[in-house]
């Protein structure tokens, strides 16, 4: 049996919760009414109680109704008189530090001038903001260009113990971001002046979040968090032109003091030099980025181009020289030299579809592919070199790493320097053109081989051999060269590489190659590059 009633305290989280929300309601203005009506209370209850009450009760019965009324027609002029004189000068002793607008946008210029990256700038401006209107808290949310979310860039303000301090600042912003279609967004779309987001407007929104759809339940719940996250009181726009680059929300005053409306128009101001950081910071990320993908350009460049030959072999019956310039720094063109005990010279020469990056990669699969399938580990050279094989199983590797969404048009060959014996197999390549050196003058086209590498899993290749002779020239080129446009879009065409070799057919090759060169670049002066410029020139001693 229980004796004494059950006693239940509350929670100390209740009690903290209490307390913030009284903490909340009070103000200057009315500590000093409630003061004010405690004294009242306190004054009355002394005059009307114990002897005194019974001292007045002596003049006669209806004494104590008179002395009220005298000290309600004596309280209500003091009252008056201290709500005009005494309530200004508490307010103004507790109101926000009178702040000067010049030193307000100076003090701006002067922070980002201390700033070392991008998100130190929002931190400096959100920090000056916050101290010069005493606010609680000041967060700056910037636009993002590719799905025109607005993402929390910095809060100035808040607690270390707090989930976005707690997370960092790369976390926070990708976590906390307001919807291009959050109520509040489309609200200050709509506004021309800042938007005031009263202590209980949010308690609201949240209490009608039941009557929401729930398509829209889950984003509407998300944005009244991180405003309640930010502790969002008033929330000011940053336009550039007629676009809101981004959204300045500042949390509760010192006191609870509102925002005027000269603060508004200070912060309107604010807002526009905003925009222009915002901007420049854009264009700064941007400088960024793109300076650090020049670099990885110019790495992955200098790295392609060491998988190109150094310098070509020294063979004492033929001679050979490369020439590779990609048009976007790096490219998918390849030649390659694969010298067989000095007897054997492999050459090859791919074109990878596509440009840039991705076809680079390629590039390097093929040539690290090549060289796997060709390596002989000091075995002894066959008579007859199946180079047919060889590309059917380059073939086969690169569907299998692409599933044939990629392809490559592939040429591979063999001279042996002992027979002069060419034996080649080409894979949908622009077809070398081999000169002979007898009186003739022809040249010949090089197709025999099949369809392009990578394309389908089953591909059959078929080589062919050339007996070549003294003198006898062959040329292996990519589409970039013969391609290559002048100023009024006509290509350079095979009949030109044709005219340009019959004319310094009697030079070395690496004066051909500057020849060819030469006339390349003279046709295409004025006008960049469309395709990677690749050609290799082979002439037999």
């Amino acid at each position: 049996m229980r004796v004494f009633p059950r006693l239940t305290l509350q929670h100390p989280k209740s009690i903290r919760r209490l307390r913030r929300r009284v903490r909340s309601h009070l103000s200057v203005r009315r500590v000093y009414y409630m003061t004010e009506t405690l004294l009242v209370v306190v004054l009355f209850g002394l005059i009307f109680s114990g002897n005194r009450l019974r001292f007045i009760d002596g003049f006669g019965i209806r004494a104590d109704l008179v002395v009220a009324l005298f000290l309600v027609a004596l309280l209500i002029p003091l009252h008056s008189l201290a709500r005009r004189r005494l309530l200004p000068r508490i307010e103004s002793h507790y109101n926000p530090v009178p702040y000067d607008e010049h030193k307000i946008f100076f003090d701006l210029g002067q922070g980002t001038r201390t700033v070392s990256s991008i998100d130190q700038l929002y931190e400096n401006l959100a920090t000056r903001i916050r101290d010069a209107f005493e606010a609680s808290s000041a967060s700056i949310f910037v636009r993002d260009e590719g799905t025109g979310d607005y993402h929390l860039r910095v809060l100035s303000g808040l607690s270390q113990s707090s989930p976005v301090n707690r997370r960092g600042k790369d976390s926070s912003a990708n976590q906390h971001a307001l919807g291009s279609h959050a109520f509040v967004v489309r609200r200050l779309l709509n506004l021309s002046t800042p938007l005031t987001i009263e202590p209980g407007e949010l308690e609201t929104w949240s209490q009608a979040l039941h009557s929401t759809l729930p398509s829209q339940r889950e984003s509407r719940a998300s944005e009244h968090e991180i405003l309640k996250l930010v502790k969002a009181r008033l929330l000011v726009q940053i336009r550039q032109k007629d676009e809101l680059v981004g959204i300045l929300a500042l949390g509760p005053r010192r006191a609870e003091f509102n925002y005027s409306a000269s603060d508004r128009e200070l912060l309107m101001s604010l807002a526009a030099q905003l925009a222009l950081v915002i901007d420049n910071a854009r264009l700064t990320e941007r400088m960024v980025v793109q300076e650090r993908l020049r670099r990885e350009l110019a790495l992955a460049a200098e790295v392609q181009q060491r998988l190109l030959p150094s310098r070509p072999p020294e063979l004492v019956a033929m001679e050979v020289a490369g020439f590779c310039e990609p048009a976007r720094g790096v490219g998918g063109d390849y030649y390659d030299f694969i010298n067989f005990d000095n007897r054997q010279l492999g050459l090859a020469i791919a074109d990878v579809a596509g440009k840039g990056m991705p076809a680079a990669l390629l590039m390097s699969t093929v040539q690290a592919t090549l060289r796997s399938l060709t390596a002989r580990n000091g075995s002894p050279v066959p008579v007859t070199p199946e180079l047919s094989k060889i590309v059917g199983k380059l073939n086969r590797l690169l569907f299998d790493s692409t599933n044939g969404e990629h392809y490559v048009t592939f040429f591979y060959a063999t001279f042996d320097q002992s027979t002069q014996l060419l034996t080649y197999v080409n894979a949908g390549h622009n077809p070398p053109l081999y000169l002979r050196a007898d009186e003739t003058g022809d040249f010949q086209q090089l197709t025999a081989g099949g369809l392009v590498a990578g394309a389908f899993e089953d591909s059959a290749y078929e080589q062919e051999s050339v007996q070549m002779k003294a003198n006898d020239l062959l040329f292996l080129y990519t589409d970039g060269l013969t391609e290559a446009l002048n100023l009024t879009g006509e290509e350079f065409g095979t009949a030109r590489i044709m005219e340009t070799l019959k004319s310094y057919a009697s030079l070395s090759v690496n004066q051909i190659r500057d020849e060819v060169v030469n006339r390349v670049k003279e046709w295409c002066f004025g006008m960049p590059l469309y395709d990677d410029l690749t050609f290799v020139v082979m002439k037999v001693k």
